[in-house]
């Protein structure tokens, strides 16, 4: 397997990309110490940008650490017919224990508890201590990095830290999305959790970084940081693109999935931190068209065009 860079574009004004979707021809960025919203043409040019939390404390560009919500996951709901944006928080501190559930049609199931603000906010303090409980994390561990929505069910994937683990941790959404509305005589959704290995290097092991589904796969990114805990950042050792097919899903034992390193046309590896992508389209057996987000850890984003090819 094979995924190289085809086109590389930098964005001084789009700070800490690290969630992306599709729709149409659109595409929609969050950042994880942004408060904004980002909508991207057909050409990946931004085209708007509009608040979904409290703009205080972007005054300089970014978020403080402390303060920042931490989006670290987008993906494309469906409900009565209509398209929402559900964007969560990483969860890795208290203040990135929510979820903001964005309006793309404009009527009213989001104006609840959205106030001046383009998206509803939901608290996930709840959904997340039960994640921690059955997966089993130590108090500052969480952190829920990919966030996809497909074939009945929403995906969300826990990043290792250190010796942890790579978990999948998976909901039907016939049960999640009444429970994010806070729809009447609805529980906490009950998950079901798979665990992956991915690779390692210097010791170090790949954590997940974005989901996407499409086909009968589960396609993410992860990259290599050197850090032992899910706050600070460390020095980016590699990225990859791999796939969960979901006939693996559930499964009891730890498996290894494929994946391969983010290659530059010259064939040497991508530097930076691949965050999120998306499938544009299936070109024959075993080759996908995707887009990826990265963020440089500096206030500036990239978005990669590349080809994964199976062969």
């Amino acid at each position: 397997m094979k995924a190289t860079i085809t086109q590389t574009l930098h964005y001084d004004n789009l700070p800490s990309a690290s969630g992306l979707e599709m729709l149409g021809d659109n595409y929609y960025v969050v950042g994880d110490d942004s408060p904004f919203l980002y909508g991207l043409d057909k050409n990946f040019q931004i085209v708007s940008r509009e608040a979904i939390f409290d703009t205080t404390g972007f005054e300089n560009g970014r978020i403080d650490k402390a303060e920042k919500v931490d989006l670290e996951g987008i993906t494309l709901l469906q409900h009565q017919g209509k398209p929402y944006l559900l964007m969560m928080g990483s969860g890795s501190a208290p203040a990135r224990r929510k979820a903001y559930l964005y309006n793309i049609c404009g009527d009213d199931i989001c104006r609840e508890g959205a106030g001046k603000e383009g998206a509803r906010t939901i608290d996930l303090d709840n959904l997340y201590t039960q994640i921690e409980e059955q997966v089993g994390l130590e108090e500052g561990s969480l952190n829920i990095e990919g966030v996809a929505a497909g074939h009945g069910k929403l995906y969300l994937l826990q990043r290792a830290i250190a010796t942890g683990q790579n978990v999948l941790v998976s909901y039907r959404l016939a049960d999640f999305i009444p429970y994010l509305l806070g729809e009447a005589n609805t529980n906490l959704p009950q998950p079901e959790l798979s665990y992956f290995r991915l690779p390692v290097l210097k010791n170090l092991q790949a954590g997940f970084s974005g989901a996407y589904v499409y086909d009968d796969k589960l396609f993410f990114t992860a990259s290599l940081e050197d850090t032992n805990d899910a706050y600070n950042d460390g020095e980016v050792l590699g990225s990859y693109i791999g796939y969960i097919p979901f006939s693996w899903v559930g499964k009891q034992d730890t498996l290894q999935i494929p994946a391969t390193v983010i290659s530059q046309a010259d064939g040497n590896p991508y530097t930076g931190k691949a965050e999120s992508l998306v499938v544009q389209k299936r070109e024959g057996k075993g080759r996908y068209r995707m887009i990826v987000v990265s963020d440089d850890d500096q206030g500036g984003s990239e978005l990669l065009e590349l080809l994964l090819s199976e062969e």
